[in-house]
């Protein structure tokens, strides 16, 4: 099992419109063979979107980024993201 973590700063006074972009996303990676958790979380004090990600497996992992590229979303979502700020995504393997 797998938990990525992928945080993004986003430019001031974007959230909602970000939210209009990503929600799809997350409904759609929720349904995804493998994927055990996808959730949406928002840091208002630092204006940065944390997408919590749980995944069965490395190949599910692999298949929703092939579908997440394939519809284009780093480029739409990196349009709100703050230039100043960038994002960071971590991969943890569950151990325990």
């Amino acid at each position: 099992m797998l938990k990525i973590v992928a945080k993004r700063y986003l430019k001031t006074g974007v959230l909602d419109e970000y939210l209009t972009v990503v929600r799809p996303l997350v409904d759609a990676s929720r349904q995804e063979p493998g994927c055990i958790e996808y959730a949406l979380y928002i840091n208002r004090e630092e204006n940065s979107a944390v997408m919590m990600e749980t995944w069965e497996t490395e190949a599910a992992l692999e298949e929703h980024l092939n579908i997440v590229r394939a519809a284009g979303y780093p480029e739409k979502l990196n349009q709100y993201a703050d230039p100043e700020k960038p994002g960071k995504v971590e991969k943890y393997d569950h151990l325990y």
